[in-house]
């Protein structure tokens, strides 16, 4: 093993950075000294010469950050553009659950993930998505078994079992459910778990089954009471989904049992102009966490709890580093990924055929199709600003009311050309015209479309079709789109194109009278039947909380 003759200054290490103030997130110290690299892992901590070495003097030295609970594909970006935006501003591994792209293509949708992360310096760990459908009350383009988690969870950077989603089919031991947990927990494999709200003996049986994480708590106390039952705590920032403020107090108390974490909630153009994990570290600070602790959340805290051999600068572990000039700030100088100083990063790996067709139709949506007959008091879903929740409004309704707020929102389903089609009434989108609509539907990745007529609605859904994938607004004709051809999630333009095209998109849907901060993210989630109140899927209306289809009209 020459790492060990590295580490013992009989063998000059491939890379030194010196005279670092290394940060320990494990003793909470600063450290002057050395850091010897031997391939991609720390050799040493002390006075060490090297192959080649970085002066660090004045820097502050902290361990790659580590996004415990992330989806890729939500960026909407290619791994390696994602990769690009990333690593530079100091991410360099991230946990993904990848159940977007397993809902529209299965194991293999995953196996290209993985593949193409490894032509990358990002490290991406997987989980084996655990709800592929999420539940029985959607159509996916695919169904993730129990045999299948046994055999992902032998792959390559594969390290658990992901979000256990149905925690309906948790609690009502579901058998499948529950074969699934007892795999990870087999070969003795973390197990995350996805539990809004749940709270007493309902939370007990669930963590009590083997999940030992959730990044759903929205409230201080739903947290605490997963903390006191002995469950590790995301606290997701994202760009819709901002639960840190709502947290601080668990940040700030238990922050050695807590975890930063996106979500995948992250927009384009966020990544770009505000930061990534280091944007969430830098809103923790500001919210007056001290910087070490912000620091523990997003290296050790994750590296611990997924069994990951990183987020501690110290011998043995990857030499994922990053220079800062400033620590607050989180000022980067230079990231060193794998043992190597990160340099210009570039797409070589490319996408096999299957992936870029994935949306299939019946045939093309006509008005007829989407119709919603009668009138009466209905179910109306609530849009909430920030929110992957949704409300249930209850009022008279004949049809579409733009001054009321009342639009159709339909879903159809894209993967088997079922013909399935979801419809029902949303608030709080506060379009005066147009249609909206995209492939991104959380999570089995339907079409899902709200607008004002439903001409309108048609013509975004058929458009979809035309170009596999991606964003389509339309105002009596197509005015803007988004091509994400990739499994109907990503995009392979670089990250700044899309971003420039998402902006376009959601100027227009501006104008067109939406007041939503994030009208795409926000759509995204109006699809997802395991987030309560009212969701819709392509099998109708759903009532989460009654875990089933119910009428729009009462």
């Amino acid at each position: 093993m020459r790492i060990v003759d590295v580490a013992l200054g009989r063998e000059k290490a491939d890379l030194v950075i010196k005279n670092a103030e290394i940060v320990n997130v494990l003793t909470e110290e600063f450290i002057q000294a050395d850091i010897a690299v031997c391939g991609d892992r720390i050799a040493g901590i002390g006075r060490y010469d090297g192959v080649e070495e970085i002066d660090a003097e004045g820097l502050y030295a902290v361990p790659g950050l580590i996004d415990g609970h992330t989806h890729v594909e939500m960026s909407m970006l290619s791994v390696t553009e994602f990769a690009r935006i990333v690593v530079p501003k100091g991410t360099t591994s991230v946990v993904a659950d990848p159940h977007e792209i397993a809902n529209v293509l299965g194991k293999e949708g995953v196996r290209v993930l993985i593949e193409e992360a490894k032509t990358t310096p990002l490290k991406l760990f997987c989980m084996v998505p655990s709800c592929v459908p999420s539940s029985p009350l959607e159509t996916p383009g695919a169904v993730i078994t129990s045999e299948d988690v046994a055999e992902m969870l032998e792959w390559e950077n594969v390290i658990g079992l992901a979000e256990m989603m149905n925690y309906p089919g948790v609690l009502n031991k579901d058998e499948d459910v529950l074969r699934k947990i007892e795999v990870a927990k087999r070969v003795g494999k973390p197990i995350d778990g996805h539990c809004p709200m749940l709270r007493g003996k309902e939370l007990n049986a669930y963590i009590s089954a083997g999940i030992g994480s959730d990044h759903e708590s929205i409230s201080e106390e739903e947290a605490m009471e997963k903390l006191r039952l002995g469950m590790r705590v995301m606290i997701r920032e994202g760009s819709v989904a901002r639960n840190l403020e709502a947290l601080l107090p668990i940040a700030k108390k238990a922050y050695r049992w807590c975890m930063l974490v996106t979500d995948g909630d992250r927009t384009p153009k966020d990544l770009i102009e505000q930061g990534y994990l280091d944007y969430v570290y830098r809103r923790a600070v500001e919210e007056g966490v001290d910087p070490i602790k912000a620091l523990q959340m997003c290296t050790i805290n994750p590296a611990e709890w997924f069994g990951i051999p990183a987020g501690l600068i110290a011998p043995g572990r990857y030499a994922d580093i990053v220079l800062l000039k400033n620590l607050e700030r989180f000022e980067v100088f230079k990231v060193v990924a794998n043992g190597k100083p990160v340099g210009e990063i570039r797409r070589t790996y490319e996408y096999p055929e299957f992936v870029k067709r994935s949306v299939r139709l019946r045939k093309p949506l006509t008005p007829e199709d989407i119709r919603i007959e009668g009138k009466g008091v209905a179910r109306i879903i609530r849009v909430i600003e920030g929110e992957i929740v949704t409300g249930e409004d209850r009022e008279f309704v004949e049809g579409v009311d733009v001054e009321k707020d009342i639009l159709k929102i339909v879903v159809v389903e894209r993967h088997k050309g079922t013909g399935n089609i979801g419809k029902a009434f949303v608030r709080g989108f506060g379009l005066k015209r147009g249609a909206i609509a995209q492939t991104i539907a959380h999570d089995a990745h339907n079409i899902v479309a709200v607008g004002v007529g439903d001409e309108d609605i048609c013509k975004a859904v058929n458009r979809l079709a035309e170009i596999q994938g991606g964003i389509v607004v339309v105002d009596g004709e197509v005015k803007e789109e988004l091509r994400l051809n990739v499994a109907g999630l990503m995009s392979e333009e670089r990250a700044e194109v899309v971003a420039e095209k998402l902006d376009r998109i959601h100027r227009t849907v501006r104008e067109m009278g939406c007041r939503l901060k994030s009208p795409i993210l926000a759509l995204s989630f109006m699809a997802l039947p395991v987030i309560p109140k009212l969701k819709v899927t392509d099998l109708g209306l759903i009532d989460v909380e009654r875990f089933e289809v119910v009428d729009v009209f009462c």
